[in-house]
């Protein structure tokens, strides 16, 4: 992301940056109680973390935005209530499986394909039986599907837009949105429902609008839809699906284009903070400096 923006910085243009941490859900609530610390401390300690590796690297991103700000907080609150008038949101008993490590919800069958395992971080998947409020992900299937295909919302590399594709083929189905209190008190309020609060991915996503002021924000009006985004191929269901859902809900146009890069490996599985196989960026750029480090994965490990 840094190097499009600097090339584009370099040609002249009006470029901004967005960086920023997802401060939500119940991975760091559960982390947070283990060390007996608030959760504000506990995710603003880990955030002040991600800060120095950027500086450390040289990223030059123009706004950082963390979800747990009122800048976001308000955005995220009025999204809700946009996607509520419209019934895109609605509630439910909800009877399924989680996995605390990705964050996120599983199907039945992708519980018995793995054995009741996360293959990501080797952990058992959680039962999970609870009133939640959905959001219906399955009214936007063809609209998604269509914007895909025809490059309005263009995934690159190929390979992960046939990938959505694919998904999307066999159709979307309605989501959790939200946590009851009583097992999370930590996140976003619902709005005029006290009890809940935002799934933590119904909330992330909303951060790339939220950080140009959404709804009345003069910068969102000046760089909305966003040009470029970037993610990991593990998150291509959420950035693929799921956030070109809430857009559409909402009558904002989808960004124009999603790059997918892989994920470094260790031990053949993806380095990861809750597995622990992780490489110190520090040590690396202590022994070969900034810019060999930046080359490397520039040139060595592309997207």
């Amino acid at each position: 992301a840094d190097t499009i923006s600097r090339y584009h910085r370099i040609k002249g243009e009006d470029v901004l940056q967005e960086h920023g941490a997802d401060q939500h859900g119940l991975k760091n609530y559960k982390t947070a109680l283990e060390l007996g610390k608030d959760t504000q401390t506990f995710v603003d300690e880990i955030t002040a973390d991600f800060i120095k590796i950027h500086q450390l690297l040289n990223i030059s991103y123009d706004r950082f935005i963390a979800t747990s700000s009122p800048e976001h907080k308000r955005s995220a609150q009025y999204v809700w209530r946009q996607l509520a008038a419209n019934r895109d949101i609605y509630k439910k008993d909800y009877h399924g499986w989680y996995c605390v490590g990705c964050e996120t919800f599983y199907p039945e069958i992708e519980v018995k394909k793995n054995n009741g395992v996360c293959p990501l971080h080797n952990q058992p998947f959680e039962e999970t039986q609870e009133e939640n409020y959905f959001f219906r992900l399955s009214n936007y299937t063809q609209a998604i599907h269509d914007a895909i295909e025809s490059d309005t919302y263009k995934v690159t590399p190929v390979s992960r837009k046939n990938e959505i594709l694919q998904v999307l083929d066999s159709g979307l189905d309605d989501i959790s949105v939200s946590r009851p209190k009583t097992k999370l008190p930590w996140g976003i309020e619902v709005p005029d429902d006290p009890t809940h609060v935002m799934y933590v991915w119904f909330d992330a996503l909303i951060n790339y609008i939220s950080v140009l002021g959404y709804p009345d924000g003069p910068d969102f009006a000046k760089y909305w839809p966003a040009d470029v985004q970037v993610i990991g191929k593990d998150i291509l269901r959420h950035h693929a699906a799921i956030w070109p859902a809430m857009l559409i809900g909402i009558n904002q146009p989808l960004p124009k284009n999603l790059v997918v890069h892989g994920h470094v490996s260790s031990d053949g599985k993806k380095m990861s903070k809750t597995l622990g196989n992780v490489i110190d960026p520090f040590e690396i750029v202590e022994k070969y400096g900034t810019d060999a480090f930046r080359y490397y994965f520039m040139r060595h490990i592309p997207s």
